[in-house]
């Protein structure tokens, strides 16, 4: 669906209000939420089926092969949708060149998380296979990444079911292993394998009818994909920190059964990000398609940010007042200890719904590196709160790291998106040798 657009972004939060802009945050929406429902229904029979401390132990399983992927990625599918966004004739080109570079770096971290997992899985054989077997899918991820975030930018609508087919997948392979009294950690392992394959089938397939593929890496375009991806790894490191590092360092100093609640705790306080994101998702790609910026644009910061913290204060405040029923209801009594967990967590779930959004605003102007610098002073806060209250109140205390290291983040990022100068962005990235402007246009 491609619409003639202004040169310039007068009256760009206007476009919010139009029926493409709605539809295409709407169907985004959509998906998120039942991607998100799907991965919840999985995780509701895995706590049930597993019990608090095996879950605990998928729980860290997933962490520590976030961290694979996050090293693995390099920055590469934000620096993949902004650059085809913003030059479409040499998209195929760039997603390949981006995917031989995930794929070089992604071997030196698969084989590091090779080499770690009994280290991780203290010695027990069952978690070490479990390790394995996700270590082993990274480089199914790694190339899958690459067709996924490319069609972010193309085609939203075929971004959105690539995106839900992995969970999508997931539940219904978890629901028969189920019903067959075949569930186990190491099998969900192979599940998560499977279906990441099964993902990246679909992916490329959908490249292949956008145009997105095949391509031939260039040489020439390694330093752009580079230069951006350098700048959103910097700032997705410490974001990953402070969402991933109080499980990462539960996994490692409190009883498997603790990180199991923590982890549902964790779980149920993220209900409202995939329906948040999707503004995020929307708005970046069309931001980067653009050229030059104007005062329209602080209309359309402000409303995506209001509107993103209002929806989390609708969806999480119901939600942690009815926890101390609902949570023994659906996940069983053994994790009523979570309830206080997501207490804390709260309002911290609020400043990461709404950091998301802004995450998403300043990379579509071009400015990863303040995100950067708001997720590490974050992480900061995160290591700083942990080491300190760890010893004193155990599990509660990553609750209270990540609430603050969320909170620190979003004011961070608020306070430099509110300052970015109106008219011509001069920090856009220059244009590749023999390449052309993009084209203005609506997935």
């Amino acid at each position: 669906m491609v619409h003639a657009s202004p040169t310039r972004l007068e009256g760009f939060a206007a476009k919010l209000r139009r029926p493409g802009m709605q539809r295409s945050i709407a169907r985004t929406a959509g998906f998120n939420v039942a991607a998100a429902a799907a991965a919840g229904l999985g995780g509701i029979i895995l706590a049930r089926t597993l019990g608090p401390t095996v879950r605990g132990e998928y729980a860290a399983i997933t962490a520590w092969f976030g961290v694979v992927l996050v090293v693995g990625a390099i920055g590469q599918p934000a620096a993949l949708c902004f650059y085809v966004a913003r030059e479409p004739l040499r998209a195929h080109d760039y997603v390949a060149t981006s995917r031989a570079m995930m794929l070089t770096t992604g071997a030196v971290a698969l084989t590091a998380g090779m080499l770690f997992a009994p280290l991780l899985a203290h010695g027990n054989p069952p978690v070490t296979l479990g390790y394995r077997i996700v270590f082993g899918t990274s480089a199914v991820a790694f190339v899958s990444a690459s067709y996924t975030f490319s069609l972010q930018a193309r085609d939203l609508r075929r971004w959105n079911v690539v995106q839900v087919s992995q969970p999508l997948l997931s539940v219904i392979a978890i629901l028969v292993l189920w019903r067959l009294r075949l569930l186990t950690l190491d099998a969900a392992m192979v599940v998560l394998a499977v279906t990441l394959l099964l993902q990246l089938i679909w992916a490329y397939r959908c490249c292949r009818e956008t145009g997105l593929a095949p391509g031939h890496a260039r040489i020439a375009l390694i330093r752009p994909l580079a230069v951006y991806g350098v700048a959103q790894i910097a700032a997705v490191a410490p974001q990953f920190v402070n969402a991933q590092l109080d499980q990462l360092v539960l996994s490692q100093t409190v009883p498997p059964a603790d990180l199991g609640r923590y982890a549902i705790a964790v779980s149920l306080s993220l209900t409202p990000v995939p329906l948040i994101s999707a503004i995020g998702n929307v708005t970046f790609p069309r931001l980067a398609s653009q050229r030059a910026v104007t005062g329209g644009t602080r209309r359309l910061q402000r409303l995506a940010v209001l509107t993103s913290a209002g929806l989390a204060v609708a969806m999480l405040v119901p939600l942690a007042a009815t926890a101390y029923w609902l949570v023994p209801l659906v996940f069983g009594s053994a994790y009523r200890g979570a309830v206080p967990l997501l207490w804390l967590l709260t309002p911290g779930a609020v400043f990461l719904a709404c950091g998301k959004v802004t995450g998403d605003l300043l990379r579509g102007r071009n400015r990863p590196v303040i995100v950067a610098w708001a997720q590490g002073l974050a992480a900061v806060f995160t290591v700083v709160l942990l080491l300190a209250l760890l010893p004193v109140i155990g599990v509660a205390a990553a609750a209270i790291a990540s609430t603050i290291a969320y909170g620190v983040a979003l004011a961070v990022m608020l306070r430099c998106l509110w300052r970015l100068p109106d008219g011509g962005d001069g920090s856009q990235p220059q244009t590749p040798r023999g390449s052309r402007a993009a084209p203005d246009r609506v997935p």
